[in-house]
């Protein structure tokens, strides 16, 4: 419980630094990858779309790829600008019944920062149990050598 506190803890002042930036920059891109990113960290091996998108600095694609790896029980709702400040906000997909807590939303004026901050809420939704999922973080077993996935 104590950890899980911590993980919640640092995921909000991980979005207060992206609420902050007035662009992404390497650095919070690699510490969502880090902090908000689990299933990423505990694949086999580094993704090389994730690295080729980072070289090109695809921040916006980056983080659809990011939901869908991460969250994949989860969908965009929407991606809007209004009066030059973008709202991104994912929901569990198919799910209708509590609408309002299913659903990460953030704010920001950059647009791949409103989609990364929207990734980042959600995980710490799931991690308060207030957003369903049946989909756990993968985790390295390390035995022989071989890293295994475990489900």
């Amino acid at each position: 419980m104590w950890l899980q506190r911590n993980q919640v803890r640092d995921l909000r002042a991980l979005l207060l630094r992206i609420e902050a930036a007035s662009e992404p920059t390497s650095r919070i891109v690699d510490e969502i990858l880090h902090r908000a990113c689990p299933r990423l960290k505990g694949a086999p091996q580094p993704h090389s779309l994730v690295q080729r998108l980072i070289e090109v600095e695809a921040w916006v694609d980056l983080g659809f790829w990011l939901i869908g790896w991460e969250l994949p029980d989860w969908m965009i709702h929407r991606l809007s600008c209004d009066d030059r400040r973008w709202n991104c906000a994912i929901c569990v997909r198919g799910l209708a019944i509590n609408w309002v807590e299913d659903m990460a939303e953030f704010q920001h004026d950059n647009p791949a920062l409103a989609i990364f901050g929207a990734l980042v809420q959600a995980q710490i939704q799931k991690m308060q149990g207030h957003a369903p999922s049946n989909v756990t973080p993968f985790r390295r077993m390390e035995g022989d050598g071989i890293s295994l996935l475990k489900r």
